[in-house]
């Protein structure tokens, strides 16, 4: 006589059957979106490599001057000697010694190396944050992958190639400091921010950041009074000591810290008037930028199209990459600045949910008992008041010595991961809706494919025409400031 099985031991094999499927099913997705992470990685580095074989070395600087000058003479010069002589000298030294050994080649070289090690620190740092959901992480990481004008920037001969990657080392190394709290961990955060105040002065505006970010960190641990303030007095010592060179020369020789170009030389007479009012703050009339891809009378006097178009697009003449000048090519500029408008206003949504909910916690820190999410709080704050520090920077300085040239979008750069993370969050909201998350998708798709046709056109040009790769002055001709 044969046993019958019990019927609750099938049941219970059918459910166990069940859950194998479900898990399965549920781990197909998260491989799949692991190799896109890594085949954007990959596509990244590829673009890299490929436009820094047909791209000239220098944009519009000159900072040419001021390597030699530190390779003669293993001196750095000070501000009054060269038209860029102003910036902090770290990078001049670094490139001066690739100068040496192999000449402009090498040093274009060593912008390629930190170039790349710029993308694997961004797809190091997604895939560090849990709370940046999987399926969002390749679109998050395509930004900086095919953004064109980010990889021209980290590409030429400037300290700008120094600058955007010490940002996103700073970013990492604050990612760092909360997985692990330990006294090494801050200097090393101290270290990273004096290398970035030696290379640009960009980065004074994450010293405040930086601090409140030891400061919420060490509260959210509960460490004594004490010991909190030793932490931050020898954060702000060691980034102090060594970052300060440049603004004690400055201060020294012509009595203020922050002296610039714009300040010792003539060039900007030129540039001379961006303010015409009010509007020149609110006018985002972006048709104006579709209509004219190229910085124009239309568009110098609108201090947001001009920060708009200088990030997303070439919209002004920087490099011997010449398609923005061209039309019918240069209509894609204006495809990129429609197709922009889609993550743009992502990284506002998510810039928004960012603030609120820093403010909702900061009411409630009391009562907060989640450990991770108070992490994800201090750190998206941090990164948010970076970017918005950054953002008033260009635009103060703007305003006070009223030249166009000072709206480039090129400048947030340094902060570029505090973008990508308010666009994260800004995803995260459009992933409540299907509509919403197929709509943006629609919209990164778009831009992505632009991005790639923009590097593939020029790369075309430069093969069918190809120009002096020693040149630096790419802008063809002068905007009458007087037209309205």
């Amino acid at each position: 006589m044969k046993r019958r099985k019990h019927p609750s031991a099938k049941s219970r094999h059918g459910r166990s059957e069940q859950a194998s499927r479900s898990d399965q099913a549920a781990v197909e997705p998260s491989r799949y979106y692991f190799h896109a992470f890594r085949a954007v990685i990959a596509a990244g580095i590829v673009i890299r490599v490929v436009v820094f074989v047909y791209m000239g070395y220098f944009n519009n600087d000159d900072h040419l001057s001021v390597l030699e000058y530190v390779s003669r003479y293993w001196f750095p010069p000070h501000a009054a000697q060269f038209n860029q002589a102003y910036h902090p000298p770290l990078y001049y030294f670094l490139a001066a010694l690739f100068f040496r050994w192999g000449n402009l080649p090498a040093v274009q070289g060593l912008s390629l190396l930190l170039s790349i090690a710029t993308l694997m620190i961004i797809a190091l740092l997604l895939r560090q944050l849990a709370w940046v959901n999987e399926r969002i992480k390749p679109w998050c990481l395509a930004l900086p992958a095919f953004h064109p004008q980010f990889i021209m920037f980290s590409l030429f001969i400037s300290n700008d190639t120094l600058a955007i990657f010490l940002g996103a080392l700073i970013f990492y190394l604050c990612r760092r400091l909360q997985l692990t709290p330990s006294f090494s961990n801050h200097c090393l955060l101290a270290i990273g921010l004096g290398l970035g105040l030696l290379t640009k002065a960009v980065f004074l505006v994450f010293v405040a950041p930086l601090l409140l970010f030891i400061w919420m960190t060490g509260r959210r641990q509960a460490l004594p009074a004490p010991r909190l303030l030793w932490r931050l007095a020898s954060f702000f010592a060691i980034a102090s000591l060594l970052g300060s060179y440049k603004y004690v020369e400055n201060f020294i020789l012509f009595g203020s810290p922050t002296v610039s170009n714009l300040d010792l030389w003539r060039w900007t007479a030129e540039q001379r008037p961006t303010w015409i009012g009010v509007r020149s703050l609110f006018d985002v009339n972006i048709l104006k930028l579709v209509r004219d891809p190229v910085v124009s009378t239309s568009t110098v006097h609108s201090y947001p199209l001009m920060i708009y178009g200088s990030f997303w697009y070439s919209l002004i003449p920087e490099s011997t990459f010449h398609g923005n000048l061209i039309a019918p090519f240069n209509r894609l500029g204006s495809m990129i600045y429609l197709a922009a408008l889609g993550p743009s206003f992502l990284m506002a949504v998510g810039a928004s949910r960012v603030g609120m909910e820093t403010i909702r916690w900061g009411f409630r820190t009391t009562t907060e008992r989640n450990p991770s999410h108070q992490d994800r709080i201090i750190y998206e704050s941090t990164l948010l008041l970076t970017v918005l520090l950054n953002f008033f920077l260009i635009v103060s300085v703007g305003w006070r010595y009223d030249v166009w040239s000072v709206f480039q979008g090129r400048l947030l750069f340094p902060s570029y991961f505090a973008l990508i993370l308010v666009l994260s969050a800004g995803m995260e909201w459009a992933a409540s809706s299907r509509l919403k998350s197929n709509i943006f998708h629609c919209f990164m798709l778009a831009l992505m494919l632009s991005f790639l046709a923009y590097i593939i056109i020029e790369i075309w040009l430069a093969v069918l025409y190809p120009v002096d790769p020693l040149s630096m002055n790419h802008m063809p001709y002068q905007i009458d400031m007087n037209a309205r």
